[in-house]
């Protein structure tokens, strides 16, 4: 017969540990902004940042166009994002993890 008594000298039992609930994004990093002018295909366009999937070691990043207030479905290319990643970094203050 089994008893949910504590034994006098045994050690607790432990639950298993549950799984971290997942967030639909990662959690903010830094000072980046999350809106900024950027001129994109020759138009000054609004460029929000938001981190969207978050692992040990990268952050990925939902990036979204707009102007005028309107939502823009645009393909970026690789030189746009890279033009993007910029003027982030130009808006970002350095900081270090120590």
């Amino acid at each position: 017969m089994k008893t949910d008594r504590h034994v006098e000298g045994s050690a607790p039992r432990r639950k298993k540990a549950t799984a971290a609930k997942r967030r639909s994004r990662a959690a903010f990093i830094g000072t980046r902004p999350l809106k900024f002018p950027v001129t994109l295909r020759g138009q000054l366009v609004e460029v929000e940042v938001l981190p969207a999937v978050g692992t040990l070691t990268h952050v990925h990043y939902e990036i979204t166009v707009s102007l005028g207030g309107k939502v823009l479905d645009w393909a970026l290319t690789r030189t746009e994002l890279e033009r993007i990643g910029h003027a982030a970094g130009m808006h970002t203050e350095r900081q270090t993890s120590h």
